[in-house]
């Protein structure tokens, strides 16, 4: 594992761009395992708008409006990562929601940090849970492997189903 000197910040407007750089690059295996598993037939149609729904996803989480936290990670004033939360006061439950790091940085910590960062920001605010899902296929090892350093032990497994008609 290669150490690299990194910093944490919160999002900035201008950041927007480079996430979504960094977004599908990261997120391009998942979507060709994804795919691969759904078969052709079937991620046709039930996969086909994926990339653009996410990158969709990106923009309303960014906006100052839409209740999500987003924290960036920079090597050189370069944006790397990324890591969106939102908290519920009432219930008491953090969500880390998407995030990703960019290949170039794979095995940097970047990952694990972000986590914890966003764990602590969680905490500050009263929450008392954290929770983040994550894909089960070989594609999201490593963000499963992130999450279990960042102290997320309990799971529950799903599974999504698809069916042809």
């Amino acid at each position: 594992m290669r150490e690299l000197d990194f910093e944490i910040r919160p999002f900035a407007e201008a950041d927007l761009p480079t996430l979504h750089e960094v977004r599908e690059a990261a997120f391009a295996p998942v979507f060709k395992s994804f795919r691969s598993i759904m078969g052709k037939d079937i991620a046709q149609f039930a996969y086909a708008d994926a990339e653009i729904e996410q990158g969709a996803h990106l923009d309303e989480m960014c906006r100052p409006s839409s209740g999500h936290n987003v924290y960036v990670a920079t090597v050189a004033s370069r944006v790397v990562g990324f890591c969106g939360y939102t908290v519920n006061s009432e219930s008491k439950v953090g969500e880390v929601g998407l995030n990703a790091v960019h290949p170039d940085v794979d095995g940097a910590g970047i990952g694990t940090a972000l986590y914890g960062y966003v764990l602590a920001q969680m905490k500050k605010e009263g929450m008392a849970v954290a929770v983040v899902s994550t894909g089960r296929d070989p594609s999201h090892e490593p963000a499963r492997r992130a999450y279990q350093k960042a102290g997320f032990e309990r799971g529950i497994p799903s599974i999504w189903l698809l069916k042809k008609l």
